[in-house]
């Protein structure tokens, strides 16, 4: 049953690898500044290590209809996020995240005792983050990203202008390398996630997925965004390898390293 579910949620992304083990994630995170210089040079190409992380439904949803968040993690899985960003040097999500569910992207003492502070990103290319976002306190340093053509300044942030009109991933990662961040968390939403894979720079998706079922043709996915337009835009998925994370089948954490 467990198997059937991953392989019908994953038909289709670069991958190659899937693991599901708590041992694993700590050993990734404890090895991510080698493996992204070892990919770095691999690939002839200056940019972070790209990790996507993500809690889903078993129907593939990440949030309501109305695009509420809703907890889907559980605490053990909560505790491997706020580990993982704890090994990462920034975390990026959307303008629509930010707006939606107001996150502040830091780690959390509960879960992490020597913490650091990754550097929060929002990709807002329009400049439309509220003064009042929790994402523009003090608690750690944050860079908007916009457009070329928004000359919005931001108070207590630091406005990377990228791309124009729309914000280029490619040359935007190049910048952020350039600036120290090797590893680089991706935590959504939607539309963020598929435009990250669909440029072919994510190394790893890790996801969560959460015993239940959400449903709607309005709710959100994993990958939103345009989709495939056709077959040759599918990015496919080989299943390579599984173990299970915990003797629970409540609930289950999937980590899937990218096809280079």
């Amino acid at each position: 049953m467990f198997f059937v579910l991953i392989l019908l949620i994953f038909p289709f992304h670069l991958l190659d690898r899937l693991l599901l083990n708590n041992i694993l994630y700590k050993r990734l995170s404890i090895s991510n500044v080698l493996e992204s210089k070892i990919y770095a040079r691999k690939v002839r190409m200056l940019r972070p290590y790209v990790i996507v992380n993500c809690a889903m439904s078993a129907d593939g949803k990440i949030a309501l209809p109305s695009r509420i968040q809703t907890r889907i993690s559980n605490e053990e899985d909560i505790r491997r996020v706020h580990e993982l960003r704890n090994n990462c040097d920034a975390i990026l999500v959307g303008i629509n995240t930010v707006l939606s569910d107001d996150p502040r992207l830091i780690v959390k003492s509960k879960y992490v005792k020597k913490r650091n502070k990754p550097i929060r990103i929002v990709l807002d290319s329009k400049g439309r983050v509220s003064l009042n976002a929790n994402i523009l306190d003090s608690s750690a340093k944050t860079i908007i990203v916009t457009s070329e053509q928004c000359k919005r300044e931001i108070a207590k942030a630091e406005v990377i202008r990228c791309g124009d009109n729309r914000i280029d991933l490619h040359r935007l990662l190049a910048i952020l390398y350039d600036r120290g961040i090797r590893n680089l968390l991706v935590e959504g939403g939607e539309t963020i996630i598929w435009s990250f894979l669909k440029e072919g720079v994510v190394n790893e998706l890790c996801i969560f997925v959460g015993s239940m079922i959400i449903g709607g043709r309005k709710s959100p996915t994993l990958a939103g965004g345009d989709g495939a337009q056709c077959f040759e835009d599918i990015i496919p998925l080989t299943l390579k390898e599984m173990t299970p994370r915990s003797r629970s089948i409540d609930q289950h954490n999937a980590k899937i390293v990218i096809k280079e």
